[in-house]
C-alpha cells in the first residue's frame, strides 16, 4: 500500500492528466501544487497521512523555475516517436504530417 511504479519523463508533456490517480491536469500544478508542497495526497482534517514519510519535505520555487521546468520536461518530447506511424493507434486516424 502507497507504493507505485514511477514511469520514465520521456513524452510526459503527452501523457495528462498527472500522478497515479490523474488527479492533476497540468505538469505546472504537479510542481507548485504536489511537489513543492511535500504532496497534496493523504491529507486529512487531522493532518497528513500516516502512510506520508516524515523524509518528504517542500520546497520553495519562483514562476521562473516553474516556467523552466516544464519547459525541460517539454524537451523530453521524442517528435520521431509519437509521429512514427508505427507506434500510432490502429483504431484511430491522426495526421501525422506536422
Amino acid at each position: 500500500m502507497g507504493q507505485f511504479r514511477t514511469p520514465t519523463l520521456r513524452n510526459v508533456a503527452l501523457t495528462a492528466p498527472y500522478m497515479h490517480d490523474g488527479s492533476i491536469p497540468t505538469l505546472q500544478q504537479v510542481i507548485r501544487e504536489h511537489y513543492a508542497q511535500a504532496g497534496r495526497a493523504g491529507n486529512t482534517p487531522a493532518g497528513p497521512s500516516p502512510m506520508r514519510s516524515s523524509l518528504i519535505a517542500g520546497f520553495d520555487v519562483s514562476e521562473q523555475e516553474v516556467t523552466d521546468l516544464v519547459a525541460f520536461l517539454n524537451a523530453l518530447t521524442d517528435i520521431t516517436f509519437i509521429r512514427n506511424k508505427q507506434h500510432a493507434d490502429p483504431w484511430m486516424q491522426v495526421d501525422v504530417k506536422n
